[in-house]
């Protein structure tokens, strides 16, 4: 071995310190040592190991190493609580420069690769449109009938004189087998109050004059199209009243048969049923209807039929022996129209 400077160290209390063969001082605590010159017996060593090196990692198959790698096994054994109770989330957050990451984002560029239509697309708005519309109809539908709720109370609690009793049923026999639990406040299949059959009733008449009209309308501007000829409902006032009589039964009959309830009654949440709580079938339907009219210009004694009678059935109602109840929960008032309960 070529001779050269043999560097023996030797830690004093004071500090480290560099000494050669002959005992001389090269290097105290607070001074640097003069590098030595490496020679070439010195580095012969290292070039072979980067050499060993290098040909490992070109006789390595990495692929090969990769697919004997299980990795399902190698997640198993990560204690993934461990690691991330070694996370300092605090220290990574203090780490991280806000500003300087929000200048280096290009606003700009990233709306520019935003495609709206596609992104509208794979939203589906129409679904979530349609169900807070729907939510928010709900709610103010039961805002609405729980107000007309409380004004049939307010009717019961001025008629106290009426004899009727708390031990009087509520509802018809096969809907008082229908309520959940006696704790849960509710008015479904309850006989429905004086107040909202009535608003119920006005709703309809305002349907049944505003749809007459859109149907003349229609037939008029058909029949002009068809013939050449001018039609005007008004001037055949005959023909244009039996024509809204027929229109009214069919309003009527029809969608007391179907559901039960009219445009009036679904907005209101109120059902007509049997006496005993079933859906009515075509032929009550059609006495209800038929009756209806009689009951409207004896409208004074309908009234008070509804207010004395604890099961408030008026004279419609006795002849085609029914009976309206609510058809609405207070916590999911609904708008089901002509939809039919076979129960």
């Amino acid at each position: 071995m070529a001779e050269g400077y043999r560097v023996t160290r030797r830690r004093l209390d004071d500090g480290a310190a560099v000494r050669c063969h002959d005992g001389r001082m090269s290097a105290q605590r607070g001074e640097h040592a003069t590098p030595r010159r490496v020679g070439p017996l010195e580095r012969l060593p290292q070039a072979i190991a980067e050499q060993v090196v290098r040909r490992v990692v070109e006789l390595l198959d990495v692929n090969e190493i990769v697919q004997r790698v299980d990795v399902d096994e190698v997640v198993r054994r990560i204690d993934v609580n461990a690691v991330v109770e070694r996370v300092d989330l605090n220290e990574l957050v203090d780490r991280v420069d806000v500003d300087r990451v929000a200048e280096r984002i290009d606003v700009n560029a990233i709306a520019d690769r935003i495609d709206i239509d596609k992104l509208v697309q794979r939203a589906d708005l129409g679904p979530i449109i349609a169900q807070s519309t729907t939510g928010i109809f709900g709610e103010f539908l039961g805002l609405l009938r729980r107000d007309v709720v409380s004004l049939d109370n307010l009717l019961d609690r001025v008629t106290r004189f009426t004899k009727r009793t708390a031990d009087r049923p509520k509802r018809p026999p096969a809907l008082e087998a229908t309520v959940p639990s006696p704790t849960v406040a509710t008015r479904e299949g309850q006989y429905a109050g004086g107040v909202t059959r009535l608003l119920a009733f006005l709703v309809d008449l305002a349907a049944i004059w505003g749809l007459f009209v859109l149907g003349s309308a229609a037939v008029e501007q058909a029949i002009r199209l068809v013939s050449d000829h001018t039609y005007v409902v008004d001037s055949h006032r005959t023909a244009g009243l039996i024509a809204l009589v027929v229109w009214g039964f069919i309003y009527f009959a029809a969608q007391w048969y179907l559901s039960g309830r009219t445009i009036g009654m679904a907005i209101f949440g109120a059902r007509v049923v049997t006496a005993e709580g079933h859906p009515i079938d075509r032929r009550e339907a059609a006495i209800r209807t038929i009756v209806l009219p009689f009951a409207v210009a004896f409208w004074f004694v309908g009234l008070v039929e509804i207010v004395v009678r604890s099961d408030r059935r008026a004279l419609q109602d006795l002849a085609a022996r029914t009976c309206v109840v609510y058809h609405w929960e207070a916590r999911a008032a609904s708008l089901s129209w002509l939809h039919r309960d076979d129960g």
